[in-house]
């Protein structure tokens, strides 16, 4: 990035595309190894999944991960360097199938480890560090190379349930004949934090040899810090602010929380359904953390600039799409901004801003949210009229929504469309109880907790009661159809790739995901007419009002028979349907005619159905 702003693409080679299948979402894919020329880094290449090193800027990649065995497939990612840039370290999926036969019928289940590669020429080769885990995520080395903090979990739990931080005692070992060295394991993993009540995550280094890492255990993801000893004392927290510092891990490499040169950490801090950046003082939990100002209102990642004091962070403004910022913590210089995209058509007056809103729904239980209202420049609506709504649901469904410019929601409110983005119970941002409230309810908590929030904005004489509309996308999508079963609510639907088939899902969904259902549901077979009750497909009888869906050909985690399926139900049923196929397209449309496409269809719908 130049001084001017303006961003370069000049590093990676222009032939390849830089991205991990880890887990199916990936995440790391790419770090910086110092001790080489300025510009050196390592990546994975999203074709052969391999890792690369660059030691410096227009330099030809040499691969460091060797090709898999013909009856094997390897994924790379949550890449990390040692501090003097000798090893490069991954998590590595192996995904073992007879390539004779078809693959989906021999596959088993993959494998996961923890594997050091040698960058220096004398080097070259790899070692297992850590396995017999299902999971594992964000390995770093301390600034000595000896000791290797690890996050790992195991099925049935997903990592915001239940994980562990580790730490592996590792060693130069010179390899046999003249391959150089490898780092080894010198002994027994042990465990730093986290067990079965208690989600941890992005253990850290810091450089005095303490371990930041982000733990639950008092019931929001908090900072915590550790001396790094076996036998020393145990973690302490940074603060006991009821707010959160971490998000879901579903992609690996998640960074919202980094340690500075003089032992204060500086954080993404959500509370109240917006992100800020505060700094914390080790030794001092009850002193409220220090506010770093900036604009941002969604902060999705961190950085510390080396020894200059300087963050770097990634945030979105309430009316202006995701950035990079960089802010020095207690200077009096405003934040700086750095390759702002180019702005919208939207201009000054044409721009929602969210107002945050908790609503207490029927289950005693808060219900959060955002709510945008109908914004345009020189344009009102009828006098006397109440505009109408639609409500977004976020996937996950462990996430949430974000009070940050999105330019889809800016789509509806410069239409004259109120938009509100609910948490529902299950998400991210309020605490452990309010993400575990979701346990055994989802497919109808998330429903009705829509509904709740909608009933109130309506009964503020916000909205209009009779022109109410709900969406959302894959686990979204579900929440968006099974509202419609809820009486006196939703007169529309659409739905992107939704989930409309939760046995169908349990059955074919990744590894990662295998169990996350057996929480949200119950495990099966056990609760197998549950699933059968939750899933749209199974209820089309109960659902009142039109629906859109939209459904990519080429989705592997909801079929298009499913959609065609569902539309065939509701017809039956004498609901109004329609569905859009898109050709290329899996679960999460990428292509801009597509989004272009339903964008539009998803308008002219809502003026249709809500008689507008």
């Amino acid at each position: 990035m130049r001084a001017d702003g303006e961003t370069v693409d000049s590093l990676s080679p222009d032939d390849v595309s830089i991205r991990s299948r880890v887990n199916e979402y990936g995440g790391g894919a790419v770090c910086l190894v110092p001790g080489w020329q300025r510009g050196a880094f390592a990546y994975v290449a999203l074709a052969d999944q391999r890792v690369w090193h660059c030691a410096s800027d227009g330099v030809t990649p040499v691969a460091l991960s060797p090709a898999p065995p013909p009856n094997e497939a390897w994924n790379h990612g949550g890449l990390s360097s040692s501090a003097d840039g000798d090893w490069v370290l991954a998590v590595r999926e192996i995904h073992a199938h007879d390539r004779e036969t078809e693959p989906a019928a021999t596959e088993t289940r993959p494998r996961r480890q923890i594997v050091a590669f040698g960058t220096r020429p004398e080097n070259r080769g790899e070692s297992v560090i850590l396995e017999d885990h299902d999971f594992f995520g964000s390995p770093t080395l301390d600034s000595t190379g000896s000791h290797l903090a690890v996050l790992v979990w195991d099925h049935p739990d997903m990592p915001w349930d239940s994980s562990r931080v580790v730490i592996v005692d590792v060693t130069r070992q010179r390899a046999s004949g003249s391959e150089g060295d490898r780092l080894v394991p010198s002994g027994p993993p042990w465990t730093v934090a986290g067990g079965p009540q208690e989600s941890v995550g992005q253990p850290q280094w810091t450089s005095d040899g303490a371990l930041v890492f982000v733990s639950d255990r008092a019931g929001w993801w908090q900072p915590h810090r550790h001396n790094g000893d076996r036998h020393g004392p145990g973690a302490t927290p940074l603060t006991d602010m009821a707010a959160e510092f971490h998000h879901a891990d579903f992609v690996l490499g998640q960074a919202t929380v980094v340690a500075r040169p003089d032992g204060s950490v500086v954080a993404r801090m959500a509370s109240d359904g917006r992100d800020s950046l505060v700094l914390l003082q080790p030794g001092r939990p009850s002193t409220p953390p220090i506010t770093i100002s900036q604009p941002c209102v969604n902060i999705s990642a961190v950085c510390a600039h080396g020894d200059s004091g300087e963050v770097a962070f990634i945030g979105a403004t309430p009316d202006a799409p995701a950035a990079v910022f960089t802010v020095t913590p207690g200077a009096r210089q405003p934040a700086r901004v750095w390759g702002r995209p180019r702005a919208s058509a939207l201009g000054i007056g044409d721009v929602s801003v969210g107002e945050h809103l908790t609503v207490v729904g029927s289950a005693e239980r808060g219900v959060h949210g955002t709510f945008f209202p109908p914004t345009r420049r020189g344009i009102r609506g009828p006098e006397g009229d109440l505009p109408p709504l639609i409500v977004h649901c976020h996937g996950g469904p462990t996430s949430a929504a974000s009070a940050s410019f999105d330019v889809t929601m800016q789509y509806f409110t410069s239409r004259g469309f109120a938009v509100a983005l609910v948490d529902y119970a299950g998400s991210t941002g309020y605490g452990r109880a309010y993400r575990c409230s979701l346990w055994g309810l989802w497919g109808e908590a998330d429903s009705q907790d829509t509904l709740t929030a909608a009933r109130y904005l309506a009964a503020q004489q916000r909205v209009d009661s009779r022109r109410m509309a709900i969406r959302g996308s894959s686990a979204g999508g579900l929440t968006a159809l099974n509202a419609l079963a809820e009486p006196d609510g939703f007169a529309a639907a659409v739905s992107w790739y939704g989930v409309t088939d939760l046995l169908g899902l349990a059955a074919t969904t990744h590894d990662f995901e295998a169990h996350y259902t057996d929480r949200l549901i119950g495990p099966l077979p056990e609760y197998r007419r549950t699933y059968e009750a939750r899933s749209p497909l199974n209820r089309a009888g109960e659902l009142h009002g039109s629906v859109l869906l939209f459904q990519g050909r080429d989705d592997l985690v909801v079929p298009p028979a499913q959609a065609e399926s569902l539309r065939d139900a509701l017809l039956r049923a004498g609901t109004h349907c329609e569905v859009r196929f898109f050709e290329g397209e899996g679960h999460g449309f990428r292509r801009a005619e597509t989004l272009q496409d339903c964008l539009e269809a998803e308008l002219a719908f809502y003026r249709t159905q809500l008689g507008l």
